[in-house]
């Protein structure tokens, strides 16, 4: 009920302002063009009119716009009218550069930059509660009780009045918590046992239980009670409070699941893009970088090093399964040093070659073998030493999360600073917490980003490149 009145207004809003806008381009344009108009111009302008419209329902999002029923803030309409801008210009100069530019004065777009601004300004601040007021007036106030614990049922009234143009109202509150004598604008009308009573009252038509409550048929009892008085049930949702984090719902053949998060990756046609931009990425890395690269470090461990040419580990992959991982060796073999101990700048296990190596991450391009393999991604977590991701665990209690997608050879953790070793408990959690908002949120568009970001950073090594 609550989306439905907010998703109408939305898009009435939306309609009024093309409306607006349409209304002041003509104007503008009968100001600034003397008669007669020849009919291939006015015709050319129409065309012009409408993309100004395309662009405006984009950036609308098809008239779902994020827009609040109440009043937005001078910043908030300032964001959402430049933005609006943008997109409606690119659109405009469009259709103007695909048309005869010949036949249009630029006077005309540019002065009428300003003005679209100020139009787009005044209907994105003053337009919300107008159209709210005007839609849900006194004819539409709606009296809501509320039930459950007082704490929670003091957010949902501070909600409701924030959200005052929806034309809920809040009576009073039902709750088995004793008063606490605070006169805190929400009077306390009774029990919960007291709601079919309290329905009785003229003008209430919408029950709002501020805490799922699971057990005893409580919500079956309040269900039965507001069907049959014909008034509106509501539940906070709030059970993502008792797993600790929001979850998803899902539906098939009759069957409601709840889950912890989205997986995008667990889509066949994602998997299958993402797996061919690793093969795009991967196969001109393999045939025409690696050879020279491997060259180049071979002759420099001749003199530096001598030893094998790559170093071969054990790491934790996809749901923590073993696979081995190469990497172009960077420290002198083993010399009574502990080789397992993370490594350090000016670590005196590296010779001179494996330092630049390991600063600039050119050790990790022999991974793309492992992501033809099909062992790793192009982007992805990166994978640890199963010692590293016991400690990590005890840190981070969801850190075993980011085994459910391919390990990477770069990751939104690298590209956002937590490369190297995580020498801190914030900088575990922040690369942990990076993973898995990757692995929920991934994309090809994602992918595509990282990937730029990492070869940036090749080139200009962060200070964290140990």
């Amino acid at each position: 009920m609550i989306s439905d009145r907010k998703r109408g207004t939305q898009t009435v809003m939306a309609l009024c302002q093309c409306l607006a806008v349409t209304a002041v381009f003509w104007l503008w344009f009968f100001l600034g063009h003397s008669r007669p108009y020849p009919e291939p111009v006015l015709h050319r302008y129409f065309i012009y009119n409408d993309f100004v419209l395309l662009g405006l329902i984009l950036s609308s999002r098809l008239f779902h716009a994020v827009i609040g029923l109440q009043a937005p803030t001078f910043e908030e309409a300032t964001r959402r009218s430049v933005g609006q801008l943008r997109t409606v210009l690119f659109y405009f100069l469009l259709a103007v550069l695909a048309s005869d530019a010949s036949s249009i004065s630029w006077l005309f777009p540019l002065s009428f930059v300003p003005l679209l601004y100020v139009t787009l300004f005044a209907t994105n601040r003053f337009f919300p509660p107008f159209f709210a007021r005007l839609t849900f007036g006194s004819d539409w106030r709606q009296r809501v009780i509320l039930i459950g614990p007082r704490a929670k049922a003091r957010q949902v009234k501070r909600w409701l009045d924030h959200n005052c143009y929806l034309g809920l109202t809040v009576s009073g509150l039902l709750t088995d918590e004793a008063e606490d004598g605070d006169d805190d604008s929400l009077p306390i009308l009774g029990r919960p046992g007291d709601l079919e009573n309290h329905l009785n009252s003229p003008g209430v038509i919408t029950v709002v239980v501020v805490e799922l409550t699971l057990g005893d048929g409580l919500m079956l009892r309040y269900t039965n009670v507001c069907e049959e008085r014909g008034v509106r049930l509501l539940v906070v949702a709030d059970i993502d409070r008792a797993f600790g984090q929001p979850l998803t719902v899902f539906e098939d053949g009759g069957m409601t699941f709840l889950g912890l998060r989205e997986e995008p990756l667990q889509d066949p046609v994602n998997r299958f893009f993402k797996r061919s931009l690793d093969i795009a990425v991967s196969l001109p890395v393999v045939f025409f970088i690696l050879p020279l690269l491997a060259l180049c470090t071979w002759i420099f461990q001749r003199f530096q090093s001598p030893g094998p040419l790559l170093y071969l580990q054990l790491r934790e992959g996809v749901y923590n399964q073993p696979f081995t991982i190469l990497k172009l060796r960077t420290m002198h073999l083993a010399d009574g040093r502990d080789h397992s101990l993370p490594k350090s700048k000016n670590d005196p296990r590296l010779y001179p070659m494996g330092g630049f190596l390991r600063k600039s991450s050119l050790d990790e391009m022999m991974q793309f073998i492992n992501v033809l393999r099909g062992d790793m991604s192009v982007v992805g977590p990166r994978p640890h030493l199963s010692s590293y991701n016991e400690q990590y665990r005890r840190v981070f209690q969801r850190a075993y999360v980011r085994s459910f997608v391919k390990p990477g050879v770069t990751g939104l953790a690298q590209v956002r600073g937590y490369r190297g070793n995580a020498a801190t408990p914030q900088e575990v959690v922040g690369r942990m917490q990076s993973d898995i908002e990757y692995l929920e949120n991934w994309s090809f568009w994602l992918d595509c980003w990282i990937i730029l970001r990492t070869a940036l950073l090749v080139v200009v090594p962060p200070k964290t490149a140990i």
